[in-house]
């Protein structure tokens, strides 16, 4: 969710302690931000157990380079760019053989460009079906199967809830992709969902 004007004030001032050798700005701002940082590596990584070491790796990093960790760039975005920075140094990459058959969820449309079909009636679907530990698990399968951009630019906005310019800033790619990678991911897992549903 886009950072409160307040909150920002306080991690710059946090940011420019931690700077000068500051260990209790720095635990502080670890504090802040670790279940973000966890939560990001949890979705990122194939190995969710790997969330907590991604954490430290990214805090650790942070506290080793404090002199240099960029002050003209907002703090957050420069956390969540080392993050993710340390996410895609962990992940392979996805072949085409695995990414390609997730077109099958996208929809799908006519010769006159009409969507063919309506997708699942959800209200028909029993709620706790959706909460079983099989769902997550395939869900999670398929999280982890889009193209890592797709599945980092869906993360920062969908479940960390950043701004189009603040994921984008994070990433080093345009708001445009930003938007056709998150809305790519989107159509995807609600297929997939919806498959399951069915």
């Amino acid at each position: 969710m886009p950072i409160d004007p307040i909150e920002a004030e306080v991690d710059e001032v946090l940011a420019q302690r931690m700077r000068r050798g500051d260990g209790v700005a720095f635990a502080a701002l670890a504090t802040r931000y670790w279940n973000a940082i966890h939560r990001i590596g949890w979705n990122m990584l194939p190995d969710p157990s790997a969330a907590g070491e991604l954490a430290e790796a990214t805090f650790l990093s942070v506290f080793r380079s404090a002199e240099e960790f960029p002050d003209v760039v907002p703090f957050r975005t420069a956390l969540y760019r080392e993050t993710m920075r340390q996410c895609l140094t962990r992940l392979d990459a996805v072949p085409s053989s695995v990414t390609r058959p997730l077109g099958a969820f996208l929809p799908r449309f006519d010769a006159r460009g009409r969507l063919t079909s309506a997708g699942t009636d959800w209200s028909e679907c029993v709620e706790t079906a959706f909460g079983s530990r099989d769902v997550e698990q395939r869900m999670r399968g398929t999280l982890q199967r889009l193209d890592a951009l797709d599945r980092a630019a869906f993360v920062l906005r969908e479940i960390e809830q950043l701004s189009v310019d603040e994921a984008a800033a994070v990433l080093g790619i345009t708001s445009p992709s930003i938007r056709h990678r998150t809305h790519r991911a989107s159509l995807i897992l609600t297929g997939a969902l919806s498959a399951l549903a069915s």
